[in-house]
């Protein structure tokens, strides 16, 4: 690496243990293997408490154990088939910058660091619901984060629905009046059990738990992303200017599921302790804690 590619990584892995050491008091975790690259050279860490970089020579292509990917724009965690091992991969600044989408200096690139760099800490936590719904339902091929809204964003009624609970969580974040702001979270909550119950039935039951487990994710990713570029010690920008940058996404499960820890972060206390405890609450879970509602039966 050149000595700013190492800069940054070092400087973005240190905001992540600044996040989840400091700001969430989590113990201090080891670190997954790492596999980054830029034009020409493919470099990797393999698991354990400090870095160590080994690199090679790409020709275009970034190996991933018996799989390869195209080195372009990626960001991303995944499971090694084999050993059932949490990995993470990213392209280097430069990578981002030759494509234009990102401009140098740009912390936006922390921020997708620190999204996809929290799944490597949750990922092993949240297994047992994946597994749980996948004793119930058959794991489509193509499941992702994305699923749920590829299923629905035709359905105009689902959309509306789906917008309301959002714009709601969104303004419970935001009311200055704690009694309020409850009261949004709480209106929200309902018609986000509502939206479940009405939708999530027959053929698309399997829906009700996929929709909890990836807004639980992509909430959690979305929140360390916007907990470091709003901290003085971090990004040092307002909350608003945070907020705003971290808004721009247009996939449903990050979009509502930052308002989701936003309240949460708000009205309960520790809630990361509860996030990654055995068993872990949900986003929902934590919701209804945060309203005063009593939490559902964790999957065993």
């Amino acid at each position: 690496m050149s000595a700013g590619e190492k800069a940054w990584v070092d400087g973005a892995l240190a905001a992540s243990d600044y996040v989840m050491e400091r700001r969430l008091h989590l113990p201090r975790a080891p670190y997954p293997t790492i596999v980054l690259f830029n034009d020409h050279c493919r470099f990797e860490s393999p698991a354990g408490p400090r870095v160590r970089w080994a690199g090679t020579p790409h020709d275009g292509k970034i190996r991933l154990g018996d799989q390869t990917i195209d080195a372009g724009i990626v960001s991303f965690t995944g499971n090694d088939d084999k050993s059932g091992q949490t990995f993470f991969v990213m392209a280097l600044p430069s990578v981002w910058e030759a494509a234009k989408a990102a401009k140098p200096g740009d912390n936006g690139l922390q921020a997708v660091f620190l999204h996809e760099f929290s799944h490597t800490r949750q990922a092993p936590v949240l297994k047992r619901y994946f597994d749980a719904a996948a004793k119930v339902y058959p794991v489509p091929d193509d499941l992702s984060d994305d699923s749920v809204q590829a299923r629905f964003k035709s359905d105009r009624a689902y959309v509306a629905a789906f917008e309301k609970e959002s714009n709601l969580l969104y303004r419970a974040a935001a009311e200055p009046d704690s009694s309020k702001a409850r009261d949004f979270a709480r209106q929200a909550l309902a018609l986000m059990e509502a939206r479940q119950k009405r939708w999530f039935t027959g053929a698309d039951a399997m829906w009700t738990a996929y929709d909890d487990i990836f807004l639980t994710m992509e909430g959690f990713g979305q929140w360390n992303a916007y907990a470091w570029l709003a901290d003085p010690k971090g990004g040092a920008m307002s909350p608003a200017a945070a907020l705003k940058k971290m808004r721009g996404s247009t996939w449903w499960s990050q979009d509502e599921g930052l308002a989701l820890f936003l309240v949460i972060d708000r009205f309960v206390p520790g809630w990361a302790a509860q996030a990654f405890a055995s068993p872990p609450k949900l986003g929902i879970d934590l919701l209804r804690e945060a309203v005063g509602r009593p939490a559902a039966k964790p999957a065993s």
